[in-house]
């Protein structure tokens, strides 16, 4: 006897396979049976006529590392159907502990927390005895551990002690089970840091077949250069590699993707296991001070590592201290100070330098051509922070699936949710996941293509999709008719 048979549903298995119509039967935490079983007992069956059934979403790319102690409920991420998410993106890493909590805190709000952890084994073990709604992987975070070893943050150059606690440091997490180790090249204290650096933290991946992942040094004038970086990394370290969220950022780099991703997919056919991951906006988020060191604002030069953005391109999502401009354009600001952009920014970050942004600045078409990539991934970067944070970390997965499966057809379904799920579970090496396959865990997703609608807007963003039915858990339904269950069925993703 199931436990749960869900019948009549089409499915989509997630390796990019035509759709077919099929039962699935699961017994515990995993699917037991495909196939036609109308007749076959069970304690409980869901007609999905009308529906898709496909594997749960893997987000690759989330930033709510502290969110799986301090909450343990992942709302944001479980509403529009992710099941597991990798924590430890763009260099932000959850150990050691103290470096953690103050690197962190450049995100949001660090609240003090029930626990503490000495290294990555404590923080597992903590989350094996308290899990969170959804799974989650961890990657080991370069900002972190450089601030845990370095006294002086902007140090360009470790010496070779300190080079090797940092290395003990990645080698400590790989060994505990983290899934590889990023970086945030253009943030604090990464951006200090040369590829020599890298290249030496990242070399003990390989003898766990980890990813190395990063948020590139250049997303802008310099992206074929910061490509080549990342490449040259992975390549000496002998690794998988993993950029975050491609893009070309300013309207003087748009049309760059074409080449970025030949670039890429030159790499790959010589044999260079290199991908990507990507949101489908057009606006990235970011720390308000991160644009200004970086030289967003500046209107004496001309380039930007982060892009140029005027101020009516700039939303503030998070201003602690200042909830009440939370929702307003950095112009609305400016016209109220009536100061110039550059100025009106400085006087913002004396307000808090913890303030959060989305920032326009991408084509769409640019966002399209890599999203259609074969080499092209899906993930949320999903921050839930601040009154209005970027819709992203809401509405990703449906947006995908009603703005460029349903209506613009830039994506075929099957091929989609291949990028959301198979996809990503084996660049991570997350074992019987992302696929819905006898003997693999009841990660799943029941949603009718027809209703599936993103809620999430920059004006309104705190809101789930319409159209997802059932999202399945390791077995156990963890939303139903688009509520979440406050289940905390999650478990740990180990590399294996």
């Amino acid at each position: 006897m199931f436990d749960t048979l869900i019948t009549n549903g089409t499915i989509i298995d997630g390796s990019n396979k035509k759709s077919y119509k099929g039962d699935i039967g699961i017994i515990g935490e995993k699917i037991d049976t495909i196939g036609l079983l109308s007749n076959a007992k069970s304690k409980e069956v869901i007609n999905a006529k009308d529906s898709i059934v496909c594997p749960g979403f893997i987000d690759v790319h989330s930033h709510d590392d502290f969110k799986i102690l301090s909450e343990r409920k992942i709302t944001h991420n479980i509403l529009q159907g992710i099941t597991t998410m990798i924590v430890g993106n763009c260099g932000f890493g959850i150990s050691p502990y103290g470096a953690a909590k103050e690197q962190m805190s450049a995100l949001y709000q660090v609240d003090s927390l029930k626990y503490k952890w000495d290294n990555f084994a404590d923080f597992f073990d903590l989350i094996e005895k308290n899990p969170p709604s959804i799974n989650v992987g961890v990657l080991i975070g370069h900002h972190t551990i450089r601030r845990a070893i370095l006294n002086e943050i902007n140090k360009k150059i470790p010496n070779s002690d300190e080079l090797n606690k940092m290395i003990y440091l990645v080698e400590e997490g790989m060994e505990a089970g983290c899934l590889g180790f990023s970086t945030g090249l253009v943030y604090e204290p990464g951006r200090y840091s040369n590829t020599e650096e890298i290249i030496n933290l990242t070399k003990p991946l390989k003898k766990y077949n980890g990813v190395y992942v990063s948020h590139m040094r250049n997303e802008a004038e310099k992206l074929f250069h910061s490509i080549s970086e990342t490449i040259n990394i992975g390549t000496k370290a002998g690794t998988k590699i993993q950029i975050s969220h491609l893009k070309s950022v300013g309207k003087e780099n748009w049309g760059k993707v074409g080449k970025a991703l030949e670039i890429i997919e030159n790499h790959n056919l010589n044999g260079i296991d290199i991908t990507a991951d990507q949101y489908p906006y057009t606006a990235r988020s970011t720390m308000l001070k991160a644009l200004y060191i970086n030289g967003t604002f500046n209107e004496s030069s001309k380039y930007s590592p982060m892009g140029k953005s005027t101020s009516n391109e700039v939303l503030l999502c998070s201003v602690p201290g200042e909830e009440s401009l939370e929702g307003k354009t950095l112009e609305d600001i400016q016209n109220f100070y009536d100061l110039p952009t550059e100025e009106t920014v400085e006087k913002l970050i004396d307000v808090s330098d913890k303030i959060l942004v989305a920032a326009f600045g991408m084509k769409e078409e640019d966002v399209v051509e890599i999203m259609q990539h074969k080499l092209v991934m899906i993930g949320t970067d999903g921050l839930d922070v601040g009154s209005k944070p970027h819709p992203r970390a809401w509405g990703t997965y449906p947006r995908i699936l009603e703005e460029y499966v349903k209506k613009r057809k830039s994506l075929k379904i099957e091929n989609a949710i291949h990028k959301m799920t198979e996809m990503p579970a084996k660049k991570f090496n997350i074992k019987d996941r992302g696929l819905i396959k006898k003997n693999n865990f009841a990660d799943l997703v029941i949603f009718n293509e027809s209703e599936i609608k993103d809620n999430a807007t920059y004006t309104n963003p705190k809101n789930g999709p319409d159209g997802i039915s059932f999202v399945f858990v390791n077995g156990k339904k963890s939303v139903i008719a688009g509520k979440e269950t406050l289940l905390y069925n999650g478990e740990l993703i180990r590399a294996s």
